[in-house]
C-alpha cells in the first residue's frame, strides 16, 4: 500500500479523539488507530504532546495540550478538534492520575481532591463536550481501572474516582444509547505505562502485583491498542453500558 493509499484510507476512516494520548494507553492506542482513522491526541501539556509527536511514527491528524481541571478549556479544546475533523466518530476518554498510595487515614485532602478533579469532573467534561459533536453512531470509551471493581488498599482516593467513572459510563448509556451512542468503561489491570512503572519496575512490588493476577503477567500495551480498537468500532456498538475488565483476572 502506498503513502497516498494509506492517506486516502485514514480520510474515510474514523474520527476519534484520545485524552492522554501523549503517554501510555492513550499513545498505544493511538498509534494503532492513526494507521487508519483520524486521530487526535490531547495531552496535559504542550511539551509532553510534542515530544510524543516527535518521537511517534504514527500519522496522528493533530495534537494539542489540554488542562482536565479547566471545563472551559476543555469546551474550546473539543471545539477546536471536531472543527479540524469536521465532527467525531468516538471519544477515548483516558487521562487520568494515579492515587496518593497511602492509607485513608494519612490521605491528602487536597490530593484526593485532585484525582477528583481530574479523574472524575474532568472525565465527564471531556464526555459532555464530546457528545455534543459525536456523529450517530459513535462511541464514547472511558479507562476507568479494575480498582473500580476490586478496589485496592491504600488507593482509596484513586479507587473512589475510578469507581465513579464507571458509574458515569452506565448512567450516560442509560440516557444515550437510545440516541445511538455507544458508551464503555474499560477497566484495564497492571499494564506498562508511566504511572504503573515505577511499581513494575520495583522487583519487591512486582512480585507482589503478579501473586494477585492470576494469569502471572502484566498486559501489553498491544493487546489493549487492540483492545481499545475494537471498543470503537461498529462491532462493539451493542455492548453499551458495558463494564469490561482486561486484567488477566486480577477482578476475580
Amino acid at each position: 500500500m502506498t503513502a497516498a493509499d494509506n492517506e486516502e484510507q485514514r480520510a474515510s476512516g474514523r474520527r476519534i479523539l484520545i485524552s492522554g494520548g501523549s503517554s501510555g494507553i492513550g499513545l498505544a492506542a493511538a498509534e494503532r488507530l492513526a494507521a487508519t482513522d483520524r486521530v487526535w491526541i490531547l495531552g496535559s501539556s504542550t511539551s509532553s504532546v510534542e515530544a510524543a509527536v516527535r518521537h511517534s511514527a504514527a500519522p496522528f491528524t493533530g495534537s494539542s495540550a489540554c488542562d482536565l481541571a479547566d471545563h472551559d478549556q476543555i469546551d474550546a479544546a473539543v471545539d477546536e478538534v471536531a472543527a479540524r475533523l469536521g465532527g467525531l466518530d468516538a471519544v477515548f476518554v483516558n487521562a487520568g492520575i494515579d492515587g496518593q498510595g497511602v492509607p485513608a487515614q494519612d490521605l491528602s485532602l487536597d490530593h484526593f481532591r485532585r484525582v477528583l478533579e481530574i479523574n472524575v469532573l474532568g472525565a465527564f467534561a471531556l464526555a459532555r463536550a464530546g457528545l455534543r459533536h459525536l456523529d450517530r453512531p459513535g462511541t464514547i470509551l472511558f479507562t476507568a481501572s479494575v480498582n473500580a471493581v476490586k478496589p485496592e488498599v491504600d488507593f482509596l482516593d484513586y479507587n473512589a474516582s475510578k469507581a465513579a467513572v464507571v458509574s458515569i459510563a452506565k448512567t450516560l448509556a442509560l440516557e444515550v444509547s437510545h440516541q445511538g451512542v455507544c458508551v464503555i468503561a474499560l477497566c484495564p489491570g497492571y499494564f506498562p505505562t508511566p504511572m504503573t512503572n515505577a511499581y513494575l519496575d520495583d522487583p519487591a512490588i512486582s512480585e507482589e502485583l503478579l501473586s494477585r493476577i492470576p494469569a502471572r503477567r502484566f498486559g501489553t500495551l498491544d493487546e489493549i491498542a487492540e483492545t481499545v480498537d475494537f471498543l470503537l468500532s461498529p462491532a462493539a456498538r451493542f455492548m453499551t453500558g458495558a463494564v469490561l475488565t482486561l486484567d488477566g483476572g486480577t477482578n476475580l
